[in-house]
């Protein structure tokens, strides 16, 4: 078998580990070499780790096509379901007494206006970032803002932000599950739980069929700094800013429900 990659031992030299094709060498000090099988590398290395409790905290939630009732399960055995017909309403994330469903998907590519002109929706509105990652009321935020929607000023269609979110609906097999009116655009606090969850919440979505990502870009959230402008939390680094033009800047929106039937 052909090494790929070669290292010329010296007398501090304990072991190295070169690539060999299908298996690994482990050359020590004297020359000695250890073949390794590739299949057995990554058990050597997890060491016995649980790799179900490291995905503790988040489940992946439908609705059971055979009842239509609200179900969540750990992520290792969603496949198994879902190969017998059952559809994600989305990702569960429990944490320090707080329950969140994250969508499956999300607006479209480019970005999406929050609104169509500056309006006061009546969501939280502050512009102090404590006041703001302490917003939990995603669910009334929006529910107010699409209240406040106008021809001046367009909040409740899916062209917006807060009108995606609250006309987004995932149905199982019987048309049942988070329809819409279920999901609301999420407040600060509740963006900032999807942050500290993401490569959690993105592994789960790697599992469900016709899911997106999460992207380290920016997100619209349903907390207000006044008329003109809105929060957005950046994925990539937990930038959160206030100063964003609701009427003219397009960011991205994940919309977020509740394990709710």
């Amino acid at each position: 078998m052909a090494v790929k990659k070669t290292k010329k031992l010296s007398a501090q030299t304990a072991t190295t580990t070169v690539a060999t094709g299908e298996k690994f060498a482990k050359v020590d000090a004297n020359g000695k070499v250890t073949l390794i099988d590739l299949a057995n590398l990554k058990t050597a290395l997890l060491g016995g780790l649980n790799l179900n409790g490291m995905m503790d905290g988040v489940f992946i939630m439908y609705h059971r096509k055979s009842d239509d009732y609200p179900q969540m399960v750990k992520p290792h055995k969603w496949t198994a379901l879902q190969n017998a017909g059952e559809i994600a309403d989305g990702v569960v994330v429990v944490e320090s007494g707080k329950v969140l469903v994250v969508a499956p998907t999300e607006a479209d590519s480019a970005g999406i206006l929050w609104s169509s002109a500056a309006v006061s929706g009546g969501a939280t509105t502050t512009s102090d970032r404590v006041t703001a990652m302490n917003d939990w009321n995603g669910k009334a935020n929006t529910a107010s803002i699409i209240s406040k929607s106008t021809s001046a000023a367009v909040t409740n269609t899916s062209a917006y932000a807060p009108g995606f979110c609250n006309l987004y609906s995932r149905a199982n097999a019987n048309g049942k599950g988070l329809l819409a009116g279920k999901w609301w655009l999420p407040s600060v606090g509740e963006m900032m739980m999807i942050y500290a969850n993401m490569t959690k919440i993105n592994y789960c979505l790697s599992l469900i069929a016709g899911a997106t990502q999460l992207l380290e870009n920016w997100y619209w959230t349903s907390t207000e700094t006044s008329a003109a402008n809105a929060w957005h939390l950046t994925l990539i680094n937990g930038g959160l800013n206030y100063w964003n033009p609701k009427a003219s800047d397009k960011g991205r929106v994940r919309p977020v429900s509740a394990f709710i039937s």
